[in-house]
């Protein structure tokens, strides 16, 4: 071949490229939309307890889209220096976990975080992602990852820890108050 017929053919082929992206519709389809915040750090949630925080989506498009929640464990090397991977996924809860944003507005979704009451998980530090995707993904789509940054403190508070406490005290009080009657009735007139 020769060199003009093999500039040519590449000529061809780049304008064909051209007119194909210009007159065909695109099947990759831009979300707009972003979420806030970016990063959640939770420290010192005692394993037992439960913390809880808020996403914001916002739908900066003309027309409204359905985004859908989830958790997300990263591998070892996107997780930051230290950060273990959190060993239940399920320890996250969205409310709701599917999400219906208006146009050219904005939502929130209620995040909580609960650690079991076990002494493992004393002493901890974790990352998980949450995940925010669009729920139609016929086109090529964009996911969102918020970094949640969870550790954990020393101590385990416990139920039944809290219901021992609540006992002692409604003892104490019933003690105190059977004291006083009998001190009251026993008093000369």
């Amino acid at each position: 071949m020769t060199r003009q017929i093999k500039y040519f053919i590449w000529i061809w082929f780049i304008a064909a490229l051209i007119a194909t992206a210009i007159l065909l519709p695109s099947p990759i389809l831009a979300q707009n939309f972003s979420v806030a915040p970016a990063e959640v750090k939770i420290e010192n949630l005692s394993p037992g307890d439960e913390a809880e925080f808020e996403l914001t989506i916002y739908n900066k498009d003309n027309i409204s889209h359905t985004f859908i929640l989830t958790a997300y464990n990263p591998e070892k090397s996107q997780r930051r220096p230290g950060r273990a991977e959190l060993p239940d996924d399920g320890w996250i809860n969205f409310s709701p976990q599917e999400v219906e944003v208006a146009a050219s507005s904005d939502a929130k979704v209620k995040v909580e975080v609960a650690i079991p009451s076990n002494q493992e998980w004393a002493g901890k530090i974790w990352e998980i992602w949450l995940r925010v995707a669009p729920k139609d993904k016929d086109f090529l789509a964009v996911n969102y990852y918020i970094r949640l940054l969870v550790s954990t403190s020393g101590e385990v508070r416990s139920v039944s820890d809290i219901g021992l406490f609540a006992g002692i005290i409604a003892v104490l009080l019933l003690l105190g108050c059977g004291v006083y009657y009998f001190r009251c009735k026993t008093k000369p007139k």
